[in-house]
């Protein structure tokens, strides 16, 4: 089939894809509740699917779709799977009538932005990984959500996610991260970030209940003693137990256990007594360094003084 053909869903298409008989919603007899037209190459559904309010489960992957405004009269959908076509607005859910959809995927379509899903209040699982997506402005609140996919996108900042009340993991690998602004998961125990450009992680304090974390291939390091971003994952995270670092700027196992005591694994290797004892000597390291630090910056700014000083009798 060339490239760019229009293929419309057709009820000899719609006829074969349709299974899974069951009780209709509200009486009145029986009814399909599953289409599957995975693999069709569609691009246009139409409004075929219109006369089949009684589905709950839509699978439409693998296709060439760019549009999905046929889907949102669906009132007893519970789950959306559209992964590999080519929808790139999401405009048309922000109305749509599915107040029981609970699950949408998709994954590798040309999406460049979300929109408030709040029309789908029940919504408890979503994936946009793989897309362009480079803001999240006007997402906003989702309380029921419990699972985000956000990997393989564009992002810069979490800003404009909004307060996910129930959100229970969350992965935004794969971006181009510099900032954690707009977190706010208060019960959140699983956070993916791995893959980005974080230098800082102020903003981590967003998911203060979480347990797993995976920062691996960032540019995080130890360049300062004190240690200021791995401090805020001992001081903002108290239950987190799983930490991934590797990649980073500088090796941070020993640092993060200085700085996170609470850790019980790092890098998929459990923290050991041995550790332990390193971290105890590191800190007597990091003692002299921040103390050799501070006696530079005051010799440097003796310096400064006494050569404006110098200056200015001139």
């Amino acid at each position: 089939m060339a490239e760019g053909d229009f293929v419309p869903l057709t009820h000899e298409i719609l006829s074969q894809s349709l299974s899974q008989i069951d009780r209709a919603v509200g009486g009145g007899g029986f009814a399909f509740t599953r289409l599957d037209c995975s693999n069709k190459e569609l691009t246009d559904l139409g409004n075929k699917v219109d006369g089949y309010t009684q589905l709950r489960h839509v699978i439409l992957s693998h296709n060439k779709l760019d549009k999905i405004d046929a889907l949102t009269r669906l009132p007893h959908l519970l789950t959306l799977q559209l992964d590999d076509n080519q929808v790139n607005s999401l405009a048309c859910l922000t109305e749509a009538a599915m107040p029981w959809c609970q699950r949408i995927d998709l994954t590798t379509n040309k999406l460049k932005s979300l929109p408030s899903l709040t029309a789908l209040s029940r919504l408890r699982f979503a994936c946009f990984a793989s897309n362009e997506i480079t803001t999240l402005e006007g997402f906003g609140d989702h309380p029921a959500l419990e699972e985000l996919q956000l990997q393989e996108n564009q992002l810069t900042s979490l800003k404009g996610l909004g307060r996910l009340a129930g959100l229970r993991r969350l992965v935004a690998s794969s971006n181009q991260l510099s900032s954690l602004e707009g977190l706010d998961a208060p019960v959140l125990t699983k956070l993916e970030l791995s893959k980005n450009q974080l230098v800082s992680l102020q903003h981590i304090g967003g998911a203060p209940n979480c347990e797993e974390l995976d920062l691996g291939e960032n540019q995080l390091s130890t360049e300062d003693p004190n240690l200021p971003e791995l401090r805020r994952l001992g001081n903002e995270m108290a239950l987190l137990k799983s930490l991934v670092v590797a990649g980073n700027a500088s090796d941070l196992r020993i640092e993060a256990i200085v700085a996170a005591p609470q850790l019980q694994s790092i890098d998929g290797e459990p923290v050991t007594a041995e550790d332990r004892e390193s971290a105890t000597a590191k800190v007597e390291e990091l003692t002299e360094a921040i103390k050799a630090r501070e006696e530079e910056m005051a010799r440097q700014a003796e310096e400064a003084a006494a050569a404006a000083a110098a200056a200015e009798a001139e």
